[in-house]
């Protein structure tokens, strides 16, 4: 009996040492199976690919993707420690959707990638050895069949008023030419040198000293206004049923043209820039714009892609109100966002170049990136803080040293925030970047420094359009965009002149005078044997063009007047009441030959300077 009740207390020890082995076992299993739970819950809604090794992360629409900004905040909050576990952990970064960055670098070859070759910016031309003047230059841009669509549609507009107008001077409002044209143009690149562009006309005409002589010499001052309003640049007879499909189709042509002969005629460097650029208009317009961060605030938008470095104009469109950015573009391409919509249509001449897009937040996201990625393209640009690819550790913080920088990396795209001051951070992306390299004379990442080397490109082309803009008022939004055309024309040729070794070095304003004066070289010599034209404009005209007047210039029956039209004296006293036929050549008033005095042709024409 002893040792029977001595056996069973052994074995009910060793079942009791059993049982609490295989509760401990059962415990461990059920907290493996919670864990295992876990993870099965949170592969549930993480795509595949992300929580896998491989950097090659992909966006994948999931239930959690369709939450709008300010719920995901909350839910990626309550996420927080699970977040920086996994961070601390793997290594790993994830936005708001799940999207997955590494805190590591890809490892790539020792080969620098195609994107990364610096390509220098180059001018196209047949003849290498033929070295352009600074007009020869600006034709290339502004060519000969832009002036024949400009002279050809002003002609017929004339016509019009001269029909509706049956009383009016039919010599102000007869046809222009060519010749008169280029004038005119001239006329409007003299009034951007001198920044008179917005100085009233008879100010500039005016003959007592205080207006310039350039301008009467080159065409009078009816006959500018005239033009003025006459200038158009398509069919007006046919142009309501065109705007059904093109709003901006009084000026669609001209823009057209301009974009392809800038095309045709220069080739960009590797770092290129897009942004918009406001024309200043307050003038009646529906697809008119309201841009506070801009000095003129109203205005027409332009999308403009430019050379970061040479401040080049590639490539450009007008604005025309929405779904306008994806007018050229298929219906894959439509597809995308639209500030994804316009620098894809803008950077369709470039296309497969390897050339970088440096852009702002506006225009930045990674499905941008992606699809230049698709068309041979990289990018460099700034995000905003509400895109949900961006981890929560990116975001500004309290805690966050100023100086420091966060990086995370995929395979194609280096995510990078930078924090300037307190409470502050600077979050930008780019495909052309793939490490973590620090400037050590800034302490500022690589990303940050090619952004700002390479952002300014339009605004630089529209500083330099403000600075000598050809503009006047006007309340027609055709006619302010043509202003803006032609000085984009002078700032490509510019460029294009600079870009000869060759070539004279000048700066752009003696660039533009020698534009303008080339061009108005013919209609000043065609002035000067017009013998309708008074004799002190035609001395004027000797003076600019350094040649001496015609031999057949009559100097006494120049200004006299007919029989029938003579006049009293204006300095004669009334006893006397002497007529005249006579007139002065400076106020115009009739004057007699006693109140009078001769002068030589020099002495003439010093007297009016």
């Amino acid at each position: 009996m002893a040792s029977s009740s001595r056996n069973k207390r052994s074995v009910n020890t060793v079942d009791e040492n059993a049982a609490s082995v295989i509760s401990d076992w059962l415990e461990n299993w059920e907290e493996d199976a919670d864990d295992e739970e876990k993870e099965e819950d949170f592969s549930s809604y993480v795509p595949n690919d992300v929580l896998s090794d491989n950097e090659d992360a992909e966006y994948i629409p999931s239930d959690h993707n369709t939450d709008s900004e300010e719920s995901a905040t909350s839910d990626v909050a309550s996420d927080v420690d699970h977040e920086t576990a996994v961070s601390d952990i793997s290594h790993y970064y994830y936005g708001k959707n799940r999207f997955k960055w590494s805190s590591n670098p890809p490892t790539r070859n020792v080969r620098t990638p195609s994107h990364n070759i610096l390509r220098l910016p180059s001018i196209r031309r047949n003849n290498n050895s033929e070295v352009l003047d600074p007009v020869d230059a600006f034709r290339l841009i502004f060519d000969d069949r832009m002036m024949e669509i400009i002279l050809h549609w002003t002609n017929k507009k004339l016509e019009d008023i001269r029909n509706k107008n049956t009383n009016a001077d039919k010599y102000v409002i007869r046809d222009t030419d060519v010749i008169e044209l280029k004038g005119f143009i001239s006329i409007l690149i003299y009034t951007s040198v001198f920044k008179s562009n917005r100085e009233s006309i008879l100010s500039l005409y005016a003959n007592d000293g205080s207006g310039r002589n350039i301008f009467r010499a080159t065409i009078a001052m009816r006959r500018f206004l005239v033009l003025l309003v006459a200038l158009r640049f398509d069919n007006f007879a046919d142009r309501e049923e065109r705007k059904r499909t093109d709003p901006a189709c009084a000026i669609t042509e001209m823009i057209n043209l301009f974009v392809d002969f800038s095309q045709k005629n220069y080739n960009p460097g590797a770092n290129m820039t897009i942004d918009e650029m406001l024309i200043a208009f307050r003038g009646r317009c529906k697809f008119k714009m309201y841009m506070p961060s801009k000095p003129a605030k109203y205005g027409l938008k332009m999308q403009c892609l430019v050379d970061s470095k040479t401040f080049y104009v590639y490539n450009t469109y007008l604005y025309t109100g929405k779904d306008s950015d994806g007018h050229t573009l298929n219906s894959e391409e439509r597809k995308a966002s639209i500030p994804t919509q316009a620098v894809i249509r803008l950077c369709k001449p470039i296309y497969g170049s390897n050339r970088n897009i440096t852009t702002d937040n506006w225009y930045s996201s990674l499905e941008l990136l992606e699809a230049l990625k698709n068309r041979g393209l990289t990018t460099v640009g700034t995000l905003k803080k509400n895109k949900r690819e961006i981890p929560l550790a990116f975001l500004p913080q309290k805690d966050k040293v100023v100086g420091s920088s966060l990086f995370g990396f995929t395979k194609e795209c280096t995510l990078v925030s930078y924090v300037p001051k307190k409470n502050k951070a600077v979050i930008l992306y780019s495909s052309m970047h793939h490490d973590n390299t620090i400037d050590t004379t800034t302490n500022k990442p690589e990303v940050i420094m090619e952004y700002n080397r390479t952002k300014g490109g339009v605004d630089a082309v529209d500083q330099k359009c403000s600075v000598y803009s050809c503009s006047h008022r006007t309340v027609r939004w055709p006619l302010a965009v043509m202003f803006r055309i032609f000085d984009m024309c002078g700032t490509n040729a510019f460029v294009i002149y600079q870009s000869q070794k060759e070539s004279v070095k000048l700066t752009r304003l003696k660039f533009l005078k020698s534009v303008a004066r080339s061009l108005n070289e013919t209609n000043l010599k065609t002035r000067m044997y017009n013998s309708r034209l008074p004799r002190n404009t035609r001395f004027i005209i000797s003076e600019i063009i350094q040649e001496d007047l015609p031999n057949d210039v009559d100097e006494t029956n120049e200004d006299k007047l007919p029989r029938e039209q003579r006049k009293y004296c204006f300095l004669c006293p009334k006893k006397i009441k002497r007529k005249t036929a006579y007139i002065c050549n400076a106020c115009g008033k009739p004057i007699c030959l006693s109140c009078s005095k001769k002068v030589c042709r020099q002495c003439a024409v010093r007297t009016t300077d």
